[in-house]
């Protein structure tokens, strides 16, 4: 175990340069179907944390009026920018390749495809098409989904389940029904070699020092979640491997095969029917970089979805976020929250009511099995 440590830590300053340092993520490690499902059609206005964009270019195709889109990091909202243009430029195959969720065009050259010629098609703010042209040699081989720090980080996870621990996870992603999957899942799954790698690589210092630079909500003395990180995770999983197919989960796919080998596990920004209906949306999308507990009290919202940016509130700003709103919020309006390892202990509901059977059907159908759920009706 000491060799693991050794290698994941060595290489892990050669990754950051490699990549995009600046980027945190370019694909996602949310499932969005869910806030996807809650979101009416037609609604006024929605407010998303950005991430990476995937999170939220599905909400466009509900066509909301206003999108407002918010991140501490401009990089970040220059990728969601990059999305929703590329959406809007390009074919469907063409952003799959653009994006790199593909390696080729059907009906391209067979010396291989161009994606600065598609990036060159795209309507971007002067801002976000400075920062892409500048870092071209780092997208235009293979794409932007694999670049950010997280994507990076799961990967190379995935290099040393399948490398060095010599884990063969392929038998049980070839599995084409539950029943088959369990099956293949009892026989084939590494148990002990998987659960000692894992206490490892979900480690409080490993979450800290590689992925939350010092800020890991479940950190002893902060989470709330009773679990240690690697027991919640080996516990969740195996709740996944019994309950959903995962070949048509993204996740798990980069986590376990290094790549989405199987396009029934497209994240729901490239399945083509969320893809032709952002498309055609009307919706504004605004940028908003800062914090977003200074933007949510400036319009009122139909919508909300804030990601598991609860976890790194303080207590008293977790608690009391739903009463930081505009005032003219009205009935009916939806706060969707994440958490992973801490939630907010003593939420003040005045005005509002918690769904909790939305939240245990947030958590069955989620796909990345590491968040609980916490959603909002304003009464």
């Amino acid at each position: 175990m000491k060799l693991l440590e050794t290698y994941l830590f060595r290489n892990e300053d050669m990754m950051a340069s490699e990549y995009f340092s600046d980027l945190n993520y370019t694909l996602s490690n949310e499932d969005t179907r869910i806030e996807f499902d809650l979101l009416p059609e037609n609604c006024d206005r929605v407010f998303s944390i950005a991430g990476s964009g995937a999170r939220c270019m599905p909400l466009i195709a509900k066509n909301p009026a206003v999108l407002d889109v918010i991140d501490m990091s401009v990089s970040q909202n220059y990728l969601c920018e990059l999305r929703f243009q590329s959406m809007k430029s390009l074919t469907y195959e063409e952003y799959l390749f653009f994006m790199g969720y593909r390696g080729a065009l059907q009906s391209g050259s067979d010396t291989g495809d161009d994606r600065v010629a598609m990036f060159n098609k795209l309507n971007l703010s002067e801002a976000a098409k400075k920062y892409w042209e500048e870092r071209k040699n780092g997208w235009a081989p293979h794409g932007f989904i694999l670049l950010g720090r997280w994507e990076s980080h799961f990967q190379k996870l995935g290099y040393l389940f399948r490398e060095v621990l010599k884990c063969d996870f392929s038998k049980v992603f070839a599995a084409q029904s539950l029943s088959e999957q369990i099956e293949l899942y009892e026989k084939h799954w590494p148990k002990i070699r998987w659960n000692t790698f894992i206490k490892v690589a979900a480690s409080e210092f490993v979450f800290n020092k590689y992925l939350y630079k010092g800020h890991f909500s479940g950190s002893d003395g902060h989470k709330t979640e009773s679990r240690p990180p690697s027991q919640f995770i080996v516990e969740e999983f195996d709740r996944i491997f019994r309950t959903q197919l995962v070949r048509k989960n993204y996740f798990m796919q980069i986590l376990f095969l290094g790549s989405i080998r199987h396009e029934e596990g497209l994240p729901l920004e490239a399945h083509h029917h969320i893809f032709e209906a952002v498309k055609k949306s009307n919706t504004k999308v605004n940028y908003l970089l800062g914090n977003l507990l200074e933007y949510l009290p400036k319009q009122k919202y139909s919508f909300i979805s804030l990601s598991d940016t609860i976890s790194y509130l303080s207590d008293q700003d977790a608690n009391q976020v739903l009463q930081k709103l505009n005032k003219e919020n009205t009935s009916g309006t939806c706060m969707v929250i994440r958490s992973f390892m801490r939630a907010a202990k003593e939420m003040d509901l005045t005005g509002w009511q918690e769904l909790k059977d939305k939240n245990a059907w947030a958590a069955k159908t989620d796909g990345t099995g590491v968040y609980q759920f916490h959603i909002y009706k304003k009464s």
